[in-house]
């Protein structure tokens, strides 16, 4: 299954008509962008969304992210952020969703060494997944997390044992693997195809694919130090995944389709 990521700065309305004329299986459409946050354009977003919808394109959801924390020490900002995240599943139930996926929580980097501070931001997540798979559970929709990129706060799901800490406590829960932010914390590119080789045993429903060098870039896939082609021949089962091209630029997200069919069916 191939998609595209809907980025919350694209122009949704101007871009749909492209959208549906491409070979794409499926939409993953960013709840950021602002045409979901103003109710005076609610009616309009839902036409948009029923147009992509009868296209036969399959649609997921990446719930809302920007300054939102679902493992904030605030329990108000926890609270606040698990209500809102709730009402957007309520919103997007109606598109019978692949799935919903959200960023994991953060903290910062200093707090991140402060053992009983990291403990807590991991309960107050634990929290707020454990109030999103019930509401999700209840419509029948996969919830996914989303590892976090190196920045100047640490993400509470970066890696390996982030993930088989969640798997253990959440066999339910599934992953969105952002392969772009995984490879903000390598410089070595094998090291890198060892790391995703493990990841895709845990239960992975959608690849996030973009290229960077280093910096969460969201560059095409031929533009970055993430051996793209070596990636497809090493970790094979990749071809099977749902992958999504997640470019920040609509021309960038063109380049990097027609890169990644040409791979998959073996002309690149």
């Amino acid at each position: 299954m191939l998609g595209i990521s809907i980025r919350a700065n694209w122009d949704f309305e101007k871009v749909i008509n492209l959208i549906i004329d491409l070979n794409i299986d499926l939409c993953e459409i960013q709840l950021d962008n602002t045409i979901f946050k103003f109710q005076e354009d609610r009616k309009k977003t839902i036409k948009l969304i029923n147009k992509l919808y009868s296209s036969d394109l399959q649609l997921s959801f990446h719930l809302s992210f920007i300054d939102l924390n679902i493992a904030s020490l605030d329990n108000k900002i926890r609270y606040y952020t698990s209500k809102l995240l709730r009402k957007e599943i309520m919103f997007v139930k109606k598109w019978n969703p692949f799935y919903i996926v959200v960023h994991t929580g953060k903290i910062s980097n200093t707090f991140y060494e402060v053992p009983s501070v990291k403990e807590k931001a991991h309960k107050q997540q634990i929290k707020t997944i454990s109030e999103l798979i019930k509401i999700s559970n209840i419509y029948s929709i996969p919830f996914a997390i989303e590892n976090r990129q190196k920045s100047s706060t640490s993400g509470l799901i970066q890696n390996i044992n982030d993930i088989q800490y969640y798997n253990q406590l959440f066999p339910t829960l599934q992953y969105v693997l952002d392969i772009g932010h995984l490879n903000t914390f390598y410089t070595d590119p094998n090291a890198l195809l060892e790391e995703i080789k493990v990841i895709c045993d845990f239960p992975i429903i959608a690849i996030h694919l973009s290229n960077n060098f280093g910096k969460d870039t969201h560059g095409s896939l031929e533009d970055g130090t993430i051996p793209i082609k070596s990636l497809f021949s090493k970790v094979p089962s990749l071809k099977e995944k749902c992958l999504i091209i997640e470019n920040k630029l609509f021309k960038n997200t063109l380049e990097s389709l027609d890169f990644l069919y040409n791979l998959i069916i073996g002309k690149a």
